[in-house]
């Protein structure tokens, strides 16, 4: 499993509470492997948005990395 150092290379902004955002950078694993399986293109569209929703809600921890990683 990747951890919090593996996906956060940024220090931690000051009263961020880490355990909180593991657990979210771990729904938004989970969001991903569940769009890559969707049982129909309007399933992996509502993942996808959950997943915009989600990484906004990561950006007010400092979050930064990449929305769409797959574009390298």
């Amino acid at each position: 499993m990747t951890t919090l150092s593996d996906t956060y290379t940024s220090p931690l902004p000051s009263g961020v509470d880490a355990d909180q955002l593991e657990r979210l950078l771990e729904v938004r694993r989970a969001l991903q492997r569940e769009r890559a399986t969707a049982s129909s293109p309007a399933v992996g569209r509502a993942l996808q948005m959950a997943d915009y929703y989600l990484f906004l809600g990561l950006s007010y921890f400092g979050y930064s990395e990449k929305l769409f990683p797959e574009q390298e």
